[in-house]
């Protein structure tokens, strides 16, 4: 099994397949800690966390490799990812929807203390954002790669003109704009307004990167880059941009990460089975995100289990094993993207 996984998985690329699987895996951990570990204005483990950086990072990587697909125009690789997007976006509030009126009906308690409504099912599904929030990232990459593959049939020049003036106005309406999530809208739209401003800038990034091959230029001189992105880090680490929620600090961090992470020889230093390990860590991603919500609550709640390090780890895995069983139980029909 192990021996079919590197042949089946890292035929092509094997070296930039783990690095996508490594970064990923060490994302998804990241995603869970600062859902689930209390923030922290001291220097710590806690205040990194809590920086931001784990969603920008992972629509960067998401979206530069998304790009071959809308410079081809390969529908049929599209049509994977929608499916892969698509499925988890309806199922999981369909079945939150369901579940937790079921459980407000036979013992009077739920996640949420009270009925969820057809109407607050029927917002989420648009918005991505109602009861199941965290489902808004799914939401901008479904839509996000829906708006790209769509323009793409302009001409290559014209899409990238056309990409980079929303990119320069996305950032411009939150530096100068203090209210970019349109507070005057209903919540869940506002946000969904508020959270495609500041994913357009990452997704563009990433396809600047892929285009003009800025990870193979910077290849070049990487020690001079590693004295300007250890400068970089620091400013951002320290200070940040306060009034933005994903601003251009967020995106340097994602792009620096990106960068060395790209450049670390894994295939070279890895053996076998831990080339496989890595895979298997980050074949689960979809179904920890989707989960790891909902398994928190439950066990802070009945287990009163402080939010720590270990507890957050412990979560992790419970939604890894999770994912892993739902994915068995479903191989054979699409209900397995829920969880992969």
């Amino acid at each position: 099994m192990i021996k079919g996984l590197i042949s089946k998985k890292f035929d092509r690329n094997i070296g930039l397949e783990i690095f996508r699987a490594l970064f990923f895996s060490i994302l998804s951990f990241w995603v869970v800690l600062f859902h689930c570990i209390n923030y922290s204005k001291s220097f710590s483990l806690n205040y990194f966390v809590h920086k931001k950086f784990h969603v920008p990072c992972f629509f960067l990587i998401s979206f530069y490799y998304l790009f071959p697909i809308i410079r081809d125009r390969n529908s049929n690789k599209m049509k994977k990812r929608l499916e892969r997007l698509f499925v988890p976006y309806l199922i999981w509030p369909l079945f939150i929807w369901f579940a937790n009126n079921l459980l407000y009906l036979f013992i009077g308690n739920n996640r949420y203390g009270r009925i969820l409504s057809f109407k607050e099912l029927t917002l989420q599904l648009i918005t991505g954002r109602m009861f199941f929030i965290q489902l808004w990232f799914v939401f901008n990459l479904l839509f996000l790669s829906i708006f790209f593959f769509i323009i793409s049939i302009l001409n290559e020049y014209i899409f990238f003109i056309f990409a980079n003036f929303i990119f320069i106005l996305c950032y411009l309406i939150q530096y100068i704009s203090s209210d970019y999530y349109f507070s005057k809208f209903k919540d869940c739209i506002a946000h969904s307004v508020g959270h495609f401003i500041i994913s357009f800038p990452l997704a563009v990034s990433a396809f600047n990167l892929n285009k003009f091959r800025l990870i193979q230029y910077f290849e070049i001189n990487r020690f001079k880059f590693l004295l300007f992105s250890l400068v970089v880090i620091g400013f951002l680490f320290i200070k940040g941009a306060p009034n933005t929620y994903y601003g251009i600090d967020k995106n340097l961090f994602s792009i620096l990460s990106f960068y060395w992470f790209y450049l670390i020889p894994l295939n070279e230093y890895l053996n076998h089975n831990l080339k496989n390990i890595i895979y298997l860590m980050t074949s689960y991603t979809n179904g920890i995100y989707c989960t790891h919500i909902i398994i928190k609550f439950y066990i802070f709640r009945f287990f009163m289990i402080k939010p720590t390090f270990l507890s957050c780890f412990g979560i992790y895995f419970i939604c890894y094993i999770i994912s892993f069983l739902g994915e068995k139980a479903f191989r054979k029909n699409k209900l397995k993207f829920l969880f992969i």
